[in-house]
């Protein structure tokens, strides 16, 4: 993960938000030395002493990027270690701490609303007490340095996306019971993996969903369906987040002409990668190459 100065975003929640399936509170990042006091004595909207602990009227999603720590709950008491994660519920009391010798670098987000709620009450967070059971940790990290960058560019703006970030992560460790009990005859994972793969290592050949369908070996309707189920989204959907991503990275990080990142990415065609642009991320392809070198030059 890139190097972040110390911050903490208190992110201002509009009404608007309340009502949505999730939104983001608060986001940030600490870097603790060995033999720091931790937790500064200074006034702070999140603070607490080890002594006392705390419960938050939210959850509380962490990671650990350096160091190592301890976290506490009524339930006992956990090793953290760089490269895992710990989540805190509502109204659940905790406490944690760098271990003194070492200290630690560790950033975390805050988040509400009545999707967490349900998973909760479903059981459906997959967790080794409060740390989430995360199969690809490079892949996360990866997400929520993305997720850091969103915020601290814009700390007065609590946007969708944010929230959509959030949804992304705790997705690595969200387990959809009700999906599993209800086709556990057909596999439906394997399908699924099956198109998620091909479409993330194809896209850029120009992938259409009949060449996703032809690859896994199944009707259009039997995918579609599975895919819903399992991802929340349509296969079309999936193609261009993959065509975006790839688009995203080529407008960042060369120079090459807008014409050869839409062959290079995936899309059909120049008006197509404007249309998801502007759905996506409210601005177009050429006005992100923009921003993206000023920030860099920055």
């Amino acid at each position: 993960m890139r190097k972040f100065e110390t911050f903490c975003h208190v992110l201002p929640v509009p009404q608007r938000a309340f009502h949505a399936p999730l939104y983001v509170t608060n986001v940030g990042i600490e870097h603790i030395q060995p033999g720091q006091v931790y937790p500064e004595l200074k006034p702070a909207v999140y603070f607490f002493s080890w002594e006392e602990g705390r419960t938050l009227p939210e959850f509380c999603l962490a990671l650990c990027v350096g160091g190592a720590g301890t976290l506490e709950t009524r339930k006992g008491r956990q090793a953290l270690h760089a490269g895992e994660a710990f989540l805190f519920r509502p109204g659940e009391w905790h406490r944690h701490r760098p271990v003194k010798a070492v200290g630690w670098s560790l950033c975390w987000f805050g988040f509400n609303g009545d999707l967490p709620h349900r998973w909760m009450n479903e059981d459906a967070f997959a967790m080794d007490g409060n740390k989430p059971v995360i199969e690809f940790r490079e892949l996360f990290e990866q997400q929520f340095e993305r997720m850091l960058l969103i915020t601290h560019r814009a700390p007065t703006r609590n946007s969708e996306e944010l929230a959509w970030q959030a949804i992304g992560l705790l997705s690595h460790f969200v387990i959809d019971r009700h999906a599993e009990s209800a086709v556990p005859e057909h596999r439906s994972k394997d399908v699924v993996g099956l198109a998620v793969e091909f479409i993330w290592n194809h896209t850029h050949t120009g992938l259409s969903v009949a060449d996703v369908v032809r690859h896994v070996g199944c009707s259009r309707r039997t995918l579609e369906s599975r895919f819903k189920l399992s991802m929340e989204k349509t296969v079309l959907d999936e193609i261009l987040t993959c065509c975006t991503e790839r688009a995203l990275h080529l407008l960042k990080s060369t120079n090459l002409p807008i014409k050869q990142i839409v062959l290079r990415s995936g899309f059909q065609s120049r008006e197509q990668m404007r249309l998801v642009f502007h759905k996506l991320l409210g601005k177009a392809p050429r006005d992100f190459r923009s921003e993206s070198k000023s920030r860099s030059r920055g």
